[in-house]
């Protein structure tokens, strides 16, 4: 099958519109239905339905799209470097990850790097922002993705930004169409990060902001045992989408924004001392922002994307969050 009609199924799937995906590809309309068309045929099924906005995707259609998503761009990504030193590059890559990102990034990122770089071995650690740092502090991870943290240790620079919402059992009151005030919630049965940084940081903030103390009944930093005891109906909790998003289209889980709205940023992070080629670090960096770039454009990471920003953690830098 041409891989090209595959590409230009998933950037009609990414616009929501033959028109407007024909124009960002650069190709009449007409040829572009016509490859569309070539595509279903081949494969027996209709992949769209028209709609007043556009066309959106059928059952078999959101079927093509998670399962060619990733593979497309893992091949786009060994035909790019198969030429380049760095896919020669023999090296265990430690990758740090918190577990709000995992069940989204961790696959797609490791096959993208493991087409990317194909005689490099990666190693990932998951854990909060203040265990992956003192991990790369004593060098068992190389590189991270964290909430950003006042540290000058630390060379790191924002990849996105996304919104924290409420998290309830599945037989809680909470609906996405109904703020919580924040006052109220800090009266609620919480489940709260035990680290300082991240989640932990912003409710502590908010709280002194709105001059409340919060009400909190347990204290961790295990995203599944947040989940559990939050489905359980002995806590609720706050937590972004992304490593709820599952269990709330399920219904194990149910939500609704705060008010005033919580944000949480997460980008990139590395030490000064990294003993990495420059090019490769500056790679990795790449790889890692046009994945978190796909997700959020196909709508399975709720963030924005923050404009690009120079990352060059070879480079002695006390950049913190607050450049």
């Amino acid at each position: 099958m041409d891989t090209h009609r595959l590409k230009y199924f998933l950037r009609i799937a990414e616009e929501g519109s033959i028109t407007r995906a024909a124009e960002m590809l650069g190709i009449a309309q007409p040829a572009l239905s016509r490859q569309l068309q070539m595509l279903e045929a081949d494969l027996g099924v209709e992949l769209f339905r028209r709609t007043r906005r556009g066309v959106e995707l059928t059952d078999a259609g959101e079927r093509l799209r998670a399962s060619t998503a990733a593979p497309l761009r893992q091949l786009d990504l060994a035909v790019k470097y198969a030429a380049s030193p760095l896919a020669r590059l023999k090296r265990n890559m430690l990758l740090g990850l918190p577990e709000t990102a995992v069940d989204l990034l961790a696959a797609p990122l490791i096959g993208s790097l493991s087409a990317a770089f194909p005689n490099a071995v990666f190693s990932v650690t998951v854990g909060s922002t203040d265990h992956l740092v003192e991990a790369m502090l004593r060098g068992t991870v190389d590189v991270a993705l964290i909430n950003p943290v006042p540290d000058d240790r630390v060379f790191y620079r924002a990849l996105l930004e996304e919104e924290l919402v409420v998290v309830g059992g599945g037989q809680s009151p909470l609906q996405p169409d109904k703020p919580v005030d924040f006052e109220e919630l800090t009266n609620w049965p919480l489940v709260i990060p035990h680290s300082p940084t991240g989640i932990g940081a912003i409710l502590e903030n908010a709280a002194l902001r709105t001059k409340v103390k919060i009400g909190y009944r347990t204290s961790t930093d295990s995203i599944a045992v947040t989940k559990s005891l939050i489905a359980a109906g002995t806590a609720y909790g706050v937590l972004p989408l992304s490593a709820c998003g599952h269990d709330v289209s399920i219904g194990r889980l149910r939500c609704a924004p705060c008010n005033p709205v919580l944000k949480q940023q997460v980008g990139v992070a590395a030490t000064a001392r990294l003993e990495l080629p420059r090019e490769f670090t500056a790679k990795i960096g790449e790889v890692l922002r046009e994945e978190i770039a796909e997700l959020i454009r196909s709508g399975r990471w709720p963030a924005r994307l923050l404009a690009p920003q120079p990352w060059d953690p070879n480079v002695p830098d006390s950049s913190t969050a607050d450049d």
